[in-house]
């Protein structure tokens, strides 16, 4: 019988296969006790550090084995996994507790990780929960060589091998990638775990955070993954198997239209440019980005480097990530968006009030004016990366006049810290904000004055507009784009920013959807902003388009009072003018 499950997308594509189940890695430890003597601890430590080094030599064989092609990234991850082994506080602990109980190395070393592992499960910070099975992995590749049992004991590959297992570890990712998997299917993870970066890059399609589903999947059963959606189909009725080959033919038939055209300028059919940004997240996708021939960063989101930590990065390390990013993307424009804190993003080591309502609460721009030493060193360390290339600055959640003056004294202070010091720094970097509140869309005017450039984030003014928590199920239908009054506020903007030649770009999920580009371009924006897999889409739909096109779709929309009616109205135009993308847009609506 057909069973339906739905994830989180981890990385886009559809993939039918065979699973392969790989349950979770439960090994069977003894326990026993040692002599306390000196010459048996140091026997059993002795055990442990060959077991290290086993599994370091295994890591790096796996490393010099990848292709070129993938080796900048992956290596990467195996450099990190590597750099976990090595980690002092692991040996530090396991000789503590070795000296203060008596026992075999495995049990301790087990213990040891565990404890790691749950720390990092509990913290509220979402970075640290993705590591946690890292964490466990890494443990088990070193258990699993202290008994002398081989890493991977897969008996067989199936023929279009989707693997389902509870999580999956980069050297495991890239083995797996190396035979050939058409995809994978995880129970824990997120958009930021390892697992969803290394898919992406790998283009295997993915769908993270599958409850129980290796509990309900057996090797062997066909499986159907949509990563674009984060949907998993096991046992898939015939239907169902014709509908999905058929999308799998069409995106074969839209891979090739788009490889035609990777090398094209992206202008409509009238020769006006359309900026097609990336959006970074980690510095490892930057190899993604430059794949998908981006015309800059229209938004580097600079908390996750701070969320990937157990305490707050130098200035000096910031320094050196913008500085790589800046020059990576030479001689492009990235935009670094200055730490956005708050909500569903809290680094465990920040300081915070338990709050009803933390989306109307300490975050953004607010939570950054509040704890100045560490605003002032993110804004040292961009205005000194900045010197080596193209960057601005953006802050978040700002709603008013005083806060962007605010904002100005205190760069004006970094400023004169640098100068002092004859550090080299980017003089007269521009200025912009996030317009994501109604309140700086009723101020636009006024604050047009006072900054260089905007990105209206689509993510939260929908969310701030309608008054709906999109992380909330009850009310996530309602979470709409095509919303009447989402349309008219994305005029408004767009209307006042060209009559005061303010530079406008737009971000967020509605940015990247193929099915919304010609509206916003109708709307007045010429820069969209987006996940850099998204590009190729929205480029082919650029340019076989022209601009009275935009403009129509645009100008009819905006004559509806429902939502349903536009979505209806915009479904109809776009698959008149993009029969190959049918299905696509029938079911992303």
């Amino acid at each position: 019988m057909e069973k339906f499950f739905k994830g989180i997308p981890g990385s886009g594509g559809i993939a039918i296969g065979s699973a392969i189940v790989l349950m979770k890695s439960n090994i069977f430890i003894p326990k026993y006790t040692i002599a306390g003597d000196d010459e048996s601890v140091e026997r059993e430590l002795t055990k442990l550090e060959n077991a290290l080094m086993k599994t370091r030599n295994q890591l790096e064989e796996l490393r010099n084995d990848l292709s070129q092609k993938h080796s900048a990234l992956e290596t990467g991850y195996i450099d990190t996994t590597i750099m976990m082994l090595e980690d002092p506080l692991i040996k530090e602990k396991v000789t503590e507790k070795l000296s203060q109980t008596p026992l075999n190395i495995e049990w301790i070393f087990n213990e040891v990780i565990e404890e790691i592992a749950g720390k990092l499960q509990e913290s509220e910070d979402s970075y640290f929960k993705d590591r946690a099975p890292d964490v466990i992995s890494i443990g088990h590749k070193v258990l699993k060589n202290i008994f002398g049992k081989h890493e991977m004991e897969i008996p067989y590959m199936e023929k279009e091998p989707i693997v389902v297992a509870h999580t999956l570890s980069p050297p495991e990712m890239i083995y797996f990638f190396k035979k050939n998997v058409k995809a994978v299917v995880t129970e824990i993870g997120g958009k930021t775990s390892h697992v969803s970066i290394m898919a992406r890059d790998l283009e295997i399609p993915a769908v993270i955070g599958v409850n129980d589903i290796t509990r309900v999947t057996q090797t062997g059963q066909q499986v159907i993954v949509d990563g674009t959606v984060g949907t998993v189909i096991i046992d898939p009725k015939t239907d169902s198997l014709t509908v999905y080959k058929y999308k799998i033919e069409q995106n074969k038939k839209y891979e090739k239209t788009l490889k035609k055209i990777e090398n094209k300028a992206c202008v409509l059919k009238e020769g006006i440019e359309i900026s097609l940004l990336a959006n970074l997240d980690v510095e490892e996708e930057l190899r993604l980005i430059k794949k998908n021939s981006c015309m800059g960063i229209g938004l580097f989101r600079t908390e996750y480097i701070f969320l990937n930590r157990k305490e707050s990065p130098s200035e000096d390390e910031q320094f050196s990530i913008y500085k790589r990013v800046i020059k990576a993307l030479k001689p492009y424009e990235v935009i670094i968006r200055v730490i956005d804190i708050g909500g569903d993003k809290k680094p465990s080591y920040m300081s915070y009030y338990e709050e009803k309502n933390p989306f109307l609460g300490w975050r953004g721009i607010r939570y950054a004016l509040s704890h100045r030493d560490l605003f002032k060193e993110q804004l040292r360390a961009i205005l000194r990366a900045a010197f080596h290339g193209n960057a601005r600055i953006m802050f978040p959640m700002v709603n008013d006049l005083d806060e962007i003056q605010e904002i100005k004294k205190i760069m004006k202070e970094c400023e004169n810290d640098l100068s002092s010091k004859n550090i080299p720094y980017k003089h007269k970097i521009p200025l912009g904000i996030m317009v994501e509140t109604p309140s700086s869309i009723i101020l636009l005017d006024r604050i047009a004055d006072h900054v260089d450039f905007i990105s209206v984030g689509t993510n939260d003014l929908i969310q701030y507009t309608l008054a709906i928590d999109r992380g909330n199920g009850m009310v996530a239908s309602d979470f709409d784009p095509t919303h009447p009054a989402l349309l008219r506020s994305l005029k408004r903007i767009s209307d006042i920013s060209l009559e005061k030649g303010l530079e406008t770009s737009i971000c967020g999920e509605m940015a990247g959807e193929p099915l919304y580009t010609l509206l916003l371009i109708g709307l007045g924006y010429k820069k969209l902003s987006m996940s850099p897999v998204s590009i190729p889409f929205v480029k082919n739909i650029v340019i076989n388009s022209s601009a009275s096109d935009s403009k129509e779709i645009a100008s009819k929309a905006l004559e509806f009072s429902s939502k349903k009616d536009v979505t209806r109205f915009i479904r109809k135009e776009m698959i008149s003018r993009f029969k190959i993308l049918e299905y696509y847009f029938s079911q992303n609506v």
